[in-house]
């Protein structure tokens, strides 16, 4: 995953997208514990794109990747690490209201 430009640095000083740290080791090898990411409101959702959504039942906030999309709206989200991560092989699919954006890049 790339770093953050001077563009992504703009953007964010103009609260025009989010920081988020990652917690956990669910998506090793792309981002580890402590990364801090660059976040944007999306729609256009693909298969292998990175997110952060809403775990469906805690009050906590997840990175995952698109793994596959069941039906329009619903996304089945996964860690990179399947032997660290709790995801949509244990709580079921998403919907596209739940993802609260797609992972951009990396802060340093």
């Amino acid at each position: 995953m790339r770093t953050a430009g001077f563009f992504e640095i703009v953007k964010l000083l103009f609260n025009q997208g989010e920081r988020f740290r990652v917690e956990g080791n669910s998506m090793l090898p792309a981002l580890k514990d402590g990364d801090e990411v660059y976040v944007e409101k999306a729609s256009d959702f693909r298969v292998g794109d990175i997110v952060v959504a809403q775990h469906p039942f805690r009050k906590t906030p997840i990175v995952k990747r698109i793994t596959e999309i069941t039906v329009p709206g619903k996304f089945f989200l996964a860690g990179d690490n399947p032997a660290e991560s709790t995801d949509s092989r244990s709580f079921g699919e998403i919907s596209a209201d739940s993802i609260l954006g797609k992972v951009v890049c990396k802060l340093r």
